[in-house]
């Protein structure tokens, strides 16, 4: 029969609040799991997808030699769809003239993700491309049509071959994010590349496979492809390995749904903790009784063991369907007002949901069932037994275990859920005693206060301990409360700062000096809101306080690892290509100089150098580089270090030179301005007088930093919501934890005669100043952790939060204190003899 016992316990127990609060709690961390799972994996499998289109691909295989045909032919097999590209520079001639252009040569299929756009005129009306090139077509950029004075029609000659100009390309979706070192494009069919007669040996050539297919097949044909390639010649790369503002958006974007979701999940997994100890002290009696009526120890485990498994299987599928039809919901709204749908996922998230309803559920309840179990018969005469704590360590080391798995699940990174396990374990010590130093300093400013208050705090100092441990609770939920709220607001800000409405959204390059005052007077007359002009020379740095630097690529050009070492023997690493060098008297907007100063007036050669390539090189302050500039020698000294916001649409240099270092070289101008879409047809007629400016068209890179911010930006809402719904409800565990012992202080208050009035005002008080400290806590935990995430992990400047301190001990009164007074009503509304009822 025990079975029966079971279930007709759990029953008559869901009417009461502790279990009741217990399962509210392990629905709520299945639920949290899973639709931000559902949500996170949707949503960045979508913009994944979307932002694909900055590859043309999902995947890309980048070489300098000629890929082999064999692996083109096992994607197939694999399943994965192929286009071939094939990038190099070249001269093109028409009309007696002559310009350097990029070749891009691309076969069927191309682009795999995204679309060509197309024009037939110079920034006339644009339409989706279809198909490539023919044969004996090329597609040509607008730049080059003013830089060449072509016409639709017109013959343009590269290499050994003519090509008949029939298109105006528009828009490239892999034209990239470079400003410096983008010629004007010019597309053919890859079936005509042989014929340029072009490719030679020793030229240098980008060959490229493009990939597009599901995330299995890729993943399955880079294990079959990683033993065959060469690191020195291959580079394979999907959009988050870049370092573009969009690779960084998303990272931001899925750092924030991971610490998110695993708040969410400790508020849940601290709530049934909180209530299944509660439940296993209610419960006392009944096991004493089990005992005294003859049941042994195994049955009784069996009746508490079902018990507490049915529980947790029901919540666990409550969970689930409250959780996909909450992520249904949201992903709805999200694909109505973006107006893209996002693809479905795996089974991944159940089984992750799954695992953290029965992890939460079983490890935070071990302790208070083991404790149940023990308790003796004799509890029936003798009310204070309440079994052995031989076995407390196990359940500090169970619930300390449970946190630090979820960590691990959820981060993938044991350093970092290493270290913040750590910081939380030294955190909650720190709160516990800054709780006790509180409660102590209280209770001696109330005892010249009124009765109330005086009877608030004598209650603080006579449950020190659980008020201790219910006040590290409470400041705990107020502090992620605060930190998901202030975080999410950092980000918003930080991207939106980033994108204005009248950001950047064209680059201008290679501005002649002599057009520069002409083109800056048609910008006003326009009423175009532009930068300032840079002037740019390319060289190369080949020294550090006369030591040759290396030819190897860079971060920027090949991965972070080749670039990181230094070669002490005789040689450091170097950029591996010219960089775009420009000079100025005064610092550039988004630039912060982290150490040295910036130049005044002296005229002496300095140099300031961005804080990134000073890392990765060992630079300092007081280095002497050595620059050539075609074919012209010196040297120059380190005077400064800046910080680069690299995530603004605007000109950034990694090299910046006083002007006296660098005004007598020969150099070309770049800036960036803002146009708004519907006078995009004014830029034909613009610059028309200015044939060897490039222009970059920014709009489709803008466009996508703004739905991934605006889907984050709901994201964001969704599990701030979540996150509070599981605050709450470890206030409410931990507010039930107290009853009964309040209780018996209100029957012993109300037979001395204390009236009703006096002790719900104490009650309330005495919640009012346990949120107050608790927000005060919580707000100088809050700091603390933001700081730590805004510098560590999102890669931000940290700031200080006022409004929150203002915010936290008042949100913490007003909460805290509701909810307490609420639990209390009904027991301080009652009469004596109904108190003495129910405690019996």
């Amino acid at each position: 029969m025990w079975h029966k016992i079971s279930w007709r316990l759990l029953r008559h127990e869901l009417k009461r609040g502790e279990l009741t609060i217990m399962a509210a709690a392990i629905v709520l961390s299945v639920t949290a799991v899973l639709s931000l799972s559902l949500f996170t994996e949707r949503l960045q499998t979508g913009l994944l997808a979307r932002s694909a289109e900055f590859l043309a691909a999902d995947r890309v295989l980048s070489s300098r030699r000629a890929i082999a045909n064999e692996w083109v032919e096992q994607a197939q097999e694999y399943g994965l769809r192929t286009a071939n590209r094939v990038v190099f520079n070249s001269m093109a001639f028409a009309k007696d003239e002559l310009a350097l252009v990029d070749i891009k040569a691309v076969s069927d299929g191309y682009p795999l993700r995204g679309e060509l756009r197309t024009a037939r005129e110079p920034f006339g009306e644009e339409s989706t491309a279809e198909g490539l090139p023919g044969a004996g077509e090329a597609w040509v950029a607008a730049a080059l049509f003013q830089e060449l004075n072509l016409q639709v029609g017109d013959q343009i000659e590269i290499g050994e071959t003519s090509f008949n100009v029939t298109r105006v390309l528009t828009y490239e979706p892999d034209v990239g994010f470079s400003v410096f070192t983008d010629s004007p494009n010019v597309l053919i069919n890859y079936s005509e590349l042989e014929q340029t007669g072009l490719i030679q040996p020793g030229s240098r050539v980008r060959y490229n496979i493009l990939y597009a297919g599901e995330v299995a097949q890729l993943e399955s044909y880079y294990e079959w492809l990683l033993p065959q390639l060469n690191d020195d010649t291959h580079n394979w790369r999907s959009i988050e390995d870049g370092d573009s503002p969009l690779a960084r958006s998303l990272k931001r974007a899925e750092r924030f749904m991971l610490l998110a979701s695993l708040l969410g999940v400790v508020l849940a997994a601290t709530a049934v903790a909180v209530a299944a100890q509660r439940y296993c002290q209610r419960n006392y009696d009944v096991v004493a009784i089990f005992k005294t009526l003859g049941a042994d120890k195994a049955q009784i485990q069996r009746i508490f063991i079902l018990h507490l498994l049915l529980l947790t299987v029901i919540s666990i599928a409550v969970g689930l369907a409250l959780g996909w039809v909450l992520q249904a919901q949201v992903i709805e709204f999200v694909a109505a007002r973006l107006g893209a749908e996002l693809p479905a996922a795996g089974i991944k998230p159940y089984l992750l949901a799954s695992a953290t309803g029965l992890v939460s559920a079983v490890m935070f309840t071990l302790y208070p069932l083991l404790r149940l179990i023990s308790i003796p018969p004799l509890r029936v005469l003798n009310r204070q037994l309440t079994g052995t704590d031989k076995l407390r360590w196990l359940h500090w080391v169970a619930s300390a275990g449970t946190i630090y798995a979820l960590l691990l699940i959820y981060s993938q990174q044991w350093l970092l859920s290493t270290a913040l396990f750590a910081g939380g374990s030294v955190a909650a010590v720190l709160l516990l005693l800054v709780g006790r130093v509180f409660i102590r300093a209280s209770r001696q400013a109330g005892m010249q206060a009124g009765s109330a208050w005086r009877l608030a705090m004598a209650g603080l100092q006579r449950r020190a301990q659980e008020n201790s441990v219910q006040m590290l609770s409470f400041s705990t939920a107020i502090m992620l409360l605060l930190l998901v709220l202030a975080l999410r607001n950092e980000l918003l800000d930080d991207w939106q700062r980033q994108l204005p409405d009248d950001a950047p959204n064209y680059f201008i390059v290679n501005v002649a000096p002599d057009d520069v005052g002409e083109l800056r007077e048609r910008f006003a007359e326009r009423d175009i809101v532009s930068n300032d002009m840079y002037p740019v020379v390319p060289g190369r740095m080949t020294a550090v306080n006369g030591v040759p630097v290396r030819d190897e690529v860079t971060k920027e050009a090949g991965g972070d690892e080749a670039n990181t070492q230094t070669n002490n023997a005789e040689q450091r690493e170097g950029f591996g290509r010219e960089l775009s060098l420009t000079w100025r008297d005064d610092l550039p907007p988004n630039n912060t100089i982290v150490a040295g100063d910036w130049w005044g007036e002296t005229p002496q050669p300095q140099v300031s150098v961005e804080a990134e390539v000073a890392e990765r090189m060992n630079l300092s302050v007081g280095d002497q580089l050595e620059f050539n500039i075609g074919g012209n020698t010196f040297e120059v000294p380190i005077t400064s270090i800046r910080e680069v916001d690299w995530g603004t649409l605007q000109p950034n240099f990694f090299m910046i030179f006083n002007t006296a270092t660098l005004e007598d070289f020969p150099a070309t101008f770049i800036s960036s301005f803002n146009l708004p879409r519907e006078r995009q047809s004014e830029l034909y007629e613009l610059f028309k007088p200015f044939p060897q400016v490039s222009l970059i068209d920014l709009d489709a890179i803008m466009d996508q930093l703004r739905e991934v911010i605006e889907q984050v930006s709901i994201a964001i809402a969704f599990v701030l919501v979540l996150v509070l719904i599981a605050g709450i409800l470890v206030l409410l565990a931990q507010v039930q934890a107290s009853m009964e012992e309040r209780q018996k202080e209100l029957v012993i208050l109300r037979t001395l005669g204390a009236p009703a009035k006096l002790l719900s005002r104490s009650v309330t008080y005495e919640f009012v100043i346990l949120g107050a400290i608790s927000g005060l806590i919580a707000t100088l935990a809050m700091e603390l952790s933001l700081w730590i995430l805004q510098t560590q992990v999102f890669e931000m400047g940290a700031t200080l939060h006022w409004r929150f301190w203002l915010v936290g001990p008042v949100a913490g009164a007003l909460v805290v204190g509701t909810l307490g007074r609420l639990a209390c009503n009904r027991l301080v509304r009652r009469n004596t003899a109904q108190l003495i009822r129910k405690l019996a």
